[in-house]
């Protein structure tokens, strides 16, 4: 006479087995808890998941001191490097607004400014961000910064010149060996 074990299929001894019967009923559970959860949540938490829709954007700013008078420079740095990102950082859907200015060639390549600032946003689409950023910097009132931001611009006048600046959707990311600091990121 055969074992027992060999005359029941092997699918019948695994739904019979004891870590089988654990198993299935931890999943159970699981999917129960959740269900549950997803069915108490309120019908406008569903709503406020449309990050699905939004995009990535790179609004870059090609940016450089009007001349190089001692004057100029420090004026540009004072508002333009110091204060005008940080204000534009602040304008709702911005991620992340960084400034760098121009150190070195990279190979024999031409360079078109001394500056470049980047402003990471999150939108549905870059005329939206576009509209969003045009209002936030005609409110006089936009966050506890601004009224410092403009006294400022209005002491040192016109110091800045933008031969070009655009907006770019992300298409890849990739991260590199690089560690991210707190400084840095």
């Amino acid at each position: 006479m055969e074992p027992i074990k060999q005359s029941l299929s092997q699918k019948a001894i695994d739904r019979r087995s004891f870590l089988n019967r654990v198993k299935r009923v931890s999943i159970s559970s699981v999917t129960a808890v959740a269900l549950a959860v997803g069915l108490a949540l309120p019908n406008d938490a569903r709503a406020q998941e449309s990050a699905d829709d939004l995009k990535r954007f790179i609004l870059i700013g090609l940016c450089e001191p009007t001349d190089d008078s001692p004057e100029t420079r420090a004026g540009f740095n004072e508002w333009f490097v110091n204060q005008h990102v940080e204000d534009v950082s602040h304008t709702p859907g911005f991620v992340r607004s960084r400034v760098y200015e121009l150190r070195g060639k990279h190979v024999n390549g031409p360079t078109y400014t001394e500056y470049i600032s980047f402003y990471e946003v999150d939108a549905v689409s870059w005329e939206e961000a576009e509209k969003v950023l045009n209002a936030w910097q005609r409110d006089p009132n936009a966050w506890e910064g601004r009224a410092h931001h403009s006294a400022t611009g209005k002491r040192v006048g016109n110091v800045m010149r933008c031969p070009g600046s655009g907006w770019y959707e992300m298409l890849n990311s990739y991260d590199g060996p690089g560690k991210a600091t707190t400084q840095l990121d």
